[in-house]
């Protein structure tokens, strides 16, 4: 038993030796796109995470930190070309000039709790991301968006555009409706699902509230909805015990797993002005 316990611990350790090499070998293989799509950049492996890269931006380490924990459960589950595809277009992305922080480029972008938690954890508490929650584990936040991405808002930011909180959120949003499809009509929802696809941050319709409230006063309490990517939101009138509900809900789950940046792995209700996650 003893004999066979040593050889378990041992095979263990060799295997975490070698998933340890492959994961310092997927970070500095980042390193390298980082550098050659911005050769003036600096960035290096964080020592205490070899999943996290800092960036040096103004000179100074720390305040722009790439975490690739995401992109490498995405790259061990694809094939060798959509690894090479979806790397490729994140260095871009993510050496690329930032949004101009202007009132014209504001926007209210949906993100879930873990993502709005590292973010919180990056930054200082003057540089604080400006969000209001509108669901279980769902937020919206202001940010600036543009070409190479989105840049999250900060106060300093909208006390520089002359901008208070409510007319920072009030333009944000009339911004965003006006980039957005209109959301369907509840006689549509009832009579077959819909997506809205091929879109610019199509999950944040999730943060006109007011629009769902009335939209689910009508279709009622099956209201189910989903936005695995800024680039998909899905709706239908699903009963909670539906076949359908429960494969929708591993479909979500399967398509979250396999996006390169998901939002949701849920579906969720409306229920008094706020997302629920759907039991």
């Amino acid at each position: 038993m003893i004999r066979q316990a040593i050889a378990g611990i041992a095979l263990m350790t060799a295997a975490n030796g070698h998933a340890a090499a492959e994961t310092r070998e997927f970070a500095e293989q980042m390193l390298e796109r980082l550098r050659a799509a911005s050769p003036e950049t600096e960035v290096r492996v964080s020592a205490s995470d070899p999943l996290v890269i800092e960036m040096k931006q103004d000179g100074t380490w720390g305040d722009a930190d790439i975490n690739l924990h995401r992109l490498r459960a995405f790259c061990r589950e694809a094939s060798a070309d959509e690894c090479d595809t979806v790397l490729g277009n994140f260095a871009a992305m993510v050496t690329a000039k930032p949004p101009e922080p202007v009132a014209a480029n504001l926007r209210v972008v949906v993100r879930q709790q873990d993502y709005l938690d590292r973010l919180r954890d990056q930054q200082d508490d003057d540089a604080q991301p400006v969000y209001r929650q509108i669901g279980d584990d769902l937020y919206a936040l202001l940010a600036f968006a543009g070409p190479s991405g989105v840049l999250m808002a900060i106060p300093q930011q909208l006390s520089d555009l002359q901008l208070g909180d409510q007319a920072a959120w009030q333009l944000a949003g009339e911004q965003t409706r006006a980039m957005l499809p209109r959301l369907p009509k509840p006689i549509d929802i009832v009579r077959a699902p819909v997506m809205l696809e091929d879109g610019d941050l199509l999950s944040s319709v999730l943060a006109d509230v007011d629009a769902w409230r009335a939209i689910a006063e009508e279709v009622g309490p099956d209201l189910a909805v989903a936005a695995t990517t800024d680039q998909l939101v899905f709706m239908a009138a699903l009963p909670p015990d539906y076949r359908r509900m429960r494969q929708l809900k591993r479909a979500i789950r399967d398509d979250c797993a396999a996006a390169e940046r998901c939002i949701s792995p849920n579906v969720y209700r409306f229920r008094e002005g706020r997302w629920v996650i759907a039991e």
